[in-house]
């Protein structure tokens, strides 16, 4: 079940917390109870029912963001890029649910944020506005297949700068309030402090974030690369490829526990919580080397990347502001290449024979070589990562920094 709309009152915005502890049968029914005592003259919310949070309140100022082109695009993009086609179908959700997904998350970790800090003074609500929407549109310049476009493209395009283009876009066509003010009060401070917050540097502002710099530790944390991106992206991708176990994911807590730093610069995790941190990055590490860079999906990639650069290679040169971007998916990129002689293998899983030996001169074969690093090394060392609480709680870890040898070859019959 990917992610879908259902709609309630504006009363149930406060029960959001309420709801999360019920299953998604339980959230819907109490919704429908609900919305037959409120208020008929109240306009609706949207909700959207999520496979990972349950049903997910979208505030009305989002609501607009949320149904504009640029974002709806996302439908067509799935999140794991070609894992679906390459022996994997049920990794065919959507970047679309995952931003859903990650402005999910940002919410949970600002109330964390308030909850867990003492005397610390309130965000003031255009930037929490602004964590919220970078959080929504931290992948909305994301190509076709995602992750594997910047690599058909040679790294000629990037995805996140390429989403700051689409944020213009976006509040180009604002006209709820909320939107309006980010946009021009003040220079457009809301715009800017969305931008710098997906690219997850706050050089690329104009003004001090004064006490409040920590926000830059939630969306894109370039620090220590603990974010509300990974928090959802594990949990969903694993939701359908089902690799890892309830125990592997269990470090909701770093994020859920977590305080703002005395200074309010940093976000501040619990010693208690430090072995969950590398749980986390185990985890991610076991997806990259369980699905994301098996070798047959990465066959599959260097397949695509060969296609588009013998005969649609201009295709990589558009972006959030080209005439042709809106249509630009995963499914009009495969009708547009369709009538390559070797595009019929991308429908064709079964026909990819694995070989023990592969003639790189041959185009009938495919041969792939990496090697991923160890989480121990994808964790950065500790001295990034800003601690509270009972340092005798800190377990100990031992990090795994070997890499693991990626390699396969595959003739296409």
């Amino acid at each position: 079940m990917s992610t879908s709309i259902i709609c309630a009152r504006n009363s149930l915005i406060q029960q959001g917390s309420e709801l999360s502890a019920l299953t998604i049968q339980q959230q819907q029914l109490q919704l429908r109870q609900q919305q037959q005592i409120s208020d008929v003259a109240v306009a609706p919310n949207m909700l959207i029912e999520d496979e990972v949070h349950g049903v997910i309140v979208i505030p009305s100022y989002i609501e607009e963001i949320v149904n504009h082109p640029q974002f709806q695009r996302l439908k067509k993009v799935k999140q794991t890029g070609l894992l679906w086609m390459s022996g994997n179908p049920n990794g065919d959700h959507t970047r679309y649910d995952h931003c859903i997904g990650t402005l999910k998350g940002a919410q949970d970790q600002l109330n964390a944020l308030r909850r867990n800090s003492i005397n610390k003074p309130e965000l003031p609500e255009w930037c929490r506005r602004s964590v919220e929407i970078a959080a929504l549109l931290h992948d909305v310049g994301h190509g076709p297949f995602s992750h594997n476009w910047e690599e058909a493209c040679g790294h000629s395009f990037d995805h996140e700068l390429n989403g700051l283009i689409c944020v213009d876009q976006i509040f180009a066509d604002v006209k709820t309030p909320e939107l309006l003010s980010l946009r021009d009060d003040c220079n457009g401070r809301g715009v800017q402090l969305i931008k710098a917050l997906i690219r997850g540097d706050s050089e690329m502002l104009s003004f001090p974030m004064m006490e409040f710099g920590y926000i830059f530790d939630i969306v894109h944390n370039s620090r220590c690369g603990l974010d509300v991106d990974k928090w959802d992206y594990i949990r969903r991708d694993n939701k359908r490829l089902n690799l890892l176990n309830e125990e592997q994911l269990q470090f909701d807590d770093v994020f859920l526990k977590s305080r703002i730093s005395p200074d309010g610069e940093r976000i501040e995790y619990r010693y208690d919580d430090y072995h969950l941190i590398y749980k986390l990055f185990v985890a991610r590490w076991s997806l990259h080397v369980g699905a994301y860079q098996l070798p047959k999906n990465l066959a599959f990639d260097h397949l695509l990347t060969k296609i588009l650069r013998r005969c649609q290679t201009k295709l990589c040169d558009l972006r959030g502001d080209s005439s042709g971007w809106l249509d630009l998916n995963d499914d009009s990129v495969l009708e547009m290449i369709a009538s390559d002689p070797q595009a019929i293998y991308l429908n064709s899983p079964e026909r990819w024979i694995e070989t023990a030996s592969c003639d790189d001169q041959n185009g009938e074969y495919i041969c792939v070589k990496t090697e991923k690093l160890g989480p121990g090394v994808d964790m950065k060392p500790d001295e990034c990562y800003a601690l509270y609480g009972d340092k005798s709680k800190k377990r100990s870890i031992t990090r795994q920094m070997t890499s693991t040898p990626i390699s396969g070859c595959f003739k296409l019959q």
